[in-house]
């Protein structure tokens, strides 16, 4: 996930660090997601809302889009996650290394920005369409595909 999440930040912005930020940040926020699932809330009851209301107003955060995905930003610049900041070199010591430990890490990106390239921009800039029509499709054989360097596999 976190591979092809930069490599389609990075098609659509050009920044190749902020690009790993979003790529583990988006990961980071996945996972959770899986294991929590989603579920609906409950409106308030009487009691809770009146509680909202007496909240003192917080800071605006800043947040960074990619199409219609939204993530927060620390004051320098990172997406974070809670209170926790996903830097490049988080995304370097945390996915580069796994990656380069089956093949090289390059040569992954390389064949994730040419798999991306693949897909009209609109999809790219469509959550929902990018994790169903990009990422599902590959999420259990794209690295295995670059490993094999099988052309036949489903990457297009």
């Amino acid at each position: 996930m976190a591979l092809l999440q930069a490599a389609r930040c990075f098609l659509l912005t050009g920044d190749v660090e902020k690009s790993k930020s979003f790529g583990l940040n988006r990961a980071i926020f996945y996972a959770w997601a899986k294991h929590r699932g989603v579920e609906a809330k409950k409106p308030p009851s009487r009691r809770e809302a009146a509680k909202l209301r007496e909240k003192p107003v917080e800071e605006e955060k800043k947040v960074f889009y990619l199409g219609n995905e939204a993530a927060y930003l620390s004051d320098d610049g990172w997406l974070t996650i809670g209170n926790m900041r996903q830097t490049p070199q988080d995304y370097d010591n945390q996915i580069v290394r796994r990656i380069n430990e089956v093949i090289p890490y390059e040569e992954a990106w390389r064949t994730a920005i040419e798999y991306l390239k693949k897909f009209p921009k609109d999809i790219l800039l469509d959550q929902q369409k990018f994790f169903n029509q990009v990422y599902k499709p590959v999420r259990d054989s794209f690295i295995k595909a670059v490993y094999q360097k099988e052309s036949k596999l489903k990457l297009s």
